[in-house]
């Protein structure tokens, strides 16, 4: 299935294509301040229609994670993480239609890097 995501304003647009089939709920600091609800996807299977030069990316720490956020909304829509450096993650609230209720969704201790 194809989906169509974006931050509040519409700033920043992508869309995203697989089953999305679950989801993962991360308590890193990050995260959990965010509300960020993760789909981990193969960059091959995202669309971008805003070139990520026009989100504002944000590293820290070890600097590998990356995060790319609207710079007008400031929703964060893409990550790459730490631990996944050839994966996406999609920010399942950015997508359009979907009710995340729905989703069979695991939790994941980021803070301390365990399966829950």
């Amino acid at each position: 299935m194809k989906y169509e995501g974006k931050c509040h304003c519409g700033e920043i647009a992508f869309s995203v294509e697989g089953e999305l089939d679950r989801a993962l709920d991360c308590n890193c600091s990050i995260c959990a301040q965010s509300g960020y609800l993760h789909w981990m996807v193969d960059p091959a299977q995202v669309q971008l229609k805003t070139p990520l030069e026009k989100a504002t990316l944000y590293v820290w720490g070890t600097g590998q994670a990356r995060h790319w956020f609207c710079p007008k909304c400031g929703v964060a829509v893409l990550r790459i993480p730490r631990g996944m450096p050839n994966r996406y993650s999609v920010n399942i609230r950015c997508l359009e239609g979907v009710d995340v209720e729905s989703i069979p969704t695991e939790r994941f201790d980021g803070r301390n890097k365990l399966k829950v």
